[in-house]
Formats: C-alpha cells, sequence, structure tokens
C-alpha cells in the first residue's frame, strides 16, 4: 500500500511540477538569470504553505517526527551543493524537475539529465570509501543540524522550535506574494551581462 501512495503522491508532485513550469529548463534558467521570478514565487510560497502546515499538523497534534529525515552536514555535503548548483545553474535542471519534464516536449534533455545524474551517483559509491578516507565527512560535521529545534534528536541554529517554522512560513509566503515577477527591464539585464 505505501509504494501505490508514493507512485500516487509523486505523479502529484510531478504534475505540479510540470504544470508550475518547475520541470521547464528555460523557466527555470529565466529565473536563475532573474528575469522572470514566477517560479521563485511559486517555491517560496510553497516552502511556506508547508510550513505553516506543518506548525499547524504540530499544533493539532497529527505531525509524527519520526516520518522526518535529516541528513548530516557535513565538508562532503557542502561540496555536493555547490557541484549541484553549478550543474542547476548550467542546464536548469535537477533530479526531481528532469523526471518531470521527461514526460513533456524536452525528453532528451530530461533523460540526458537523469542519466548524467544516475552516473555520477554510480561513481560517487565507487568513491564513497576513498572519500571518507580523505576526511570529506569527518570535516565540517555538524551532524543532523536543522534550522529550529522540532526535536531533541537534532541540532538546530535557532531554538524557537514549531514557532520558528510558522514565522519563516508567514515571512517566505509573503516575500512571495509581494516579490515582483519582472524585477529587471529586459534593458537593464542586457546591459548588466554585457559588463
Amino acid at each position: 500500500m505505501k509504494i501505490i501512495l508514493a507512485i500516487i503522491l509523486g505523479s502529484l508532485f510531478g504534475f505540479a511540477l510540470y504544470k508550475s513550469g518547475a520541470s521547464n529548463t528555460k523557466k527555470i534558467l529565466s529565473m536563475l538569470r532573474l528575469e522572470n521570478l514566477n517560479l521563485a514565487k511559486i517555491i517560496l510560497f510553497a516552502i511556506g504553505f508547508s510550513s505553516i502546515l506543518v506548525f499547524i499538523a504540530n499544533s493539532l497534534g497529527i505531525f509524527d517526527i519520526s516520518h522526518f529525515s535529516v541528513k548530516a552536514t557535513n565538508l562532503g555535503v557542502i561540496i555536493g551543493g555547490i557541484i549541484f548548483g553549478i550543474g542547476f545553474g548550467s542546464i536548469g535542471s535537477c533530479p526531481g524537475t528532469c523526471v518531470a519534464a521527461a514526460g513533456g516536449a524536452s525528453f532528451k534533455k530530461a533523460f540526458s539529465a537523469i542519466l548524467g545524474g544516475l552516473f555520477g551517483a554510480f561513481i560517487f559509491s565507487l568513491s564513497y570509501g576513498w572519500f571518507s578516507e580523505l576526511g570529506l565527512f569527518s570535516t565540517i560535521d555538524l551532524g543532523k543540524l536543522t534550522l529550529f529545534q522540532i526535536s531533541d534528536k537534532y541540532p538546530s541554529v535557532f531554538q524557537l522550535g514549531f514557532i520558528g517554522l510558522l514565522i519563516s512560513g508567514i515571512i517566505l509566503s509573503a516575500v512571495a506574494w509581494f516579490l515582483p515577477s519582472k524585477p529587471f527591464k529586459k534593458d537593464t539585464i542586457s546591459s548588466l551581462s554585457e559588463e
């Protein structure tokens, strides 16, 4: 039953990515170039709204912290994040968006991004022992760090608890609401890229 629920929820998530334009590489790159921030507004609102929903679920006693998974923060994760960011900014796709894009018109690009991600994961799994011996995963080891203290199991940056989720959710939703869709005129962007 869990696998069926996962397939249904994954399909709904992929459909939402596709309909919002989050699987469109042109829209992603346009957002990253600050030419059109509609997608950024959707992302900010989704994070803010879901933070508010988690706060409400916890207040009602229906949030089960055991379903919450936090990955360790260390130098390897930081370097991996930088590599991911460079790749994301270069091609305008990430693991979730390329799978959603595979169902659309840009199948070839999406499929090549999926293959590239699988190849990168394979190479990483082969080299994991070597990276571990180098100390990549023990350097800057911050443990399973969270932004807000929502469980005694995880260290946090701020001791605000679930109220921190509510506050950040409201702030992110407000930013999404007031953020202009096109912050710069086209001639301003052209002149910035020429410099």
